[in-house]
């Protein structure tokens, strides 16, 4: 059995791991999946695969015979999530986990316990914002996988680790086309922190008063003119971008450090045939340029201010970029067939 381990499930922020999981499951891989909390209440599609959730509150106590077997195994001080964690690791051939961070410490302990080997994929926050415990982590790996090449040579720099790059992959099936027409909506999907640029997305909308309709849908305040939704759902989300005039998400470095690598709501949005504008931080220029998009410098209001007007203007040339950036997506990079063959290959299953 191969464990898969994240630090929050359900998450939608997330989806991409939700969506690897699965398709590794269909194609007759064994895979469970173990989380430690959950982020989100709104309601995601499910995995297919087994579940471990770790247990909370009152739910400890069905779970202590199994820790207290764990601990005389080798008694020493160990978080209770690790020996949790453990339990599922002794089944495993090998053991996956998403992200560098607190979860990634974990799954070394428990791995490092049960003497199972794991891999990791590196995403953004915990290879830019890291935690003091990720050089360990990295080293301990015996595979390590990022999603981009600005990120494999991030780690190869920083760090002295040959990463392998797989590119996320998305169910493309599932998601619906934009229909060309007169829209006028402008769609924003984020969550609330700095490194994705919603701020300026609000002063977007208030330099364009009643040029356009401007919908941001994250868990940010209410900030008018630009109407929040909040969170919502997936499958909502992807009609947003299908019934949408333009996407646009002006990322940049945070001052913590903090940036994304490729916003999955990028590729998307392009997967829909909807045109983008965002800026040229991290991996996003390895995906979106001039030909797909409108492409400015990250914090340059007036830049982007005058690259969705230009984009507004001319209902031809979104068209023509937009289509171009769902074929770009649809044809090269990032269906999930192609992820699971190379995933697969990571795991030692192909």
């Amino acid at each position: 059995m191969i464990l898969y381990v994240v630090r929050y499930h359900p998450a939608l922020s997330e989806t991409f791991v939700r969506d690897e999981v699965r398709g590794l499951f269909l194609a007759g891989v064994p895979v469970e999946l173990a989380a430690f909390d959950v982020r989100d209440s709104v309601a995601v599609e499910p995995v297919g695969a087994p579940v471990h959730a770790q247990p909370h509150r009152w739910g400890w106590l069905g779970a202590l015979p199994a820790l207290l077997f764990e601990w005389l195994r080798r008694p020493g001080i160990l978080p209770v999530r690790v020996l949790w964690l453990t339990t599922l690791v002794r089944r495993a051939r090998r053991v996956h986990v998403h992200f560098a961070g607190e979860a990634a410490e974990w799954t070394r302990l428990a791995c490092q316990r049960a003497g199972v080997p794991y891999s990791v994929t590196v995403h953004a926050v915990d290879l830019y914002k890291p935690r003091a415990a990720l050089g360990a982590v990295l080293a301990g790996a015996t595979r390590v996988v990022a999603m981009t090449a600005f990120n494999v040579e991030a780690l190869r720099v920083g760090y002295a680790i040959e990463a392998r790059l797989v590119r996320f992959g998305l169910r493309l099936d599932g998601i619906p086309l934009a229909a060309p027409d007169h829209s006028r909506l402008i769609l924003a999907v984020g969550r609330n922190v700095p490194k994705k640029g919603l701020d300026r997305v609000v002063k977007l909308a208030q330099h364009l008063g009643d040029q356009a309709e401007v919908v941001i849908v994250s868990d940010m305040l209410p900030s008018p003119p630009a109407d929040v939704r909040g969170l919502l759902p997936h499958a909502q989300v992807l009609d947003l971008m299908a019934s949408a005039a333009l996407f646009v998400l002006p990322c940049r470095r945070a001052p913590d450090g903090d940036m994304d690598g490729l916003p999955v709501v990028l590729v998307e949005a392009m997967a829909t045939g909807l045109p983008v504008v965002t800026t040229n931080v991290s991996g996003i220029p390895e995906l979106v340029d001039e030909a797909v998009g409108w492409v400015v410098p990250p914090d340059d209001e007036e830049a982007l201010f005058a690259a969705v007007e230009s984009a507004l203007a001319d209902p031809a040339e979104r068209a023509r970029r937009g289509a171009a950036g769902k074929d770009r997506v649809r044809q090269k990079l990032y269906g999930i067939a192609r992820l699971v063959a190379e995933m697969k290959e990571v795991l030692g299953e192909g």
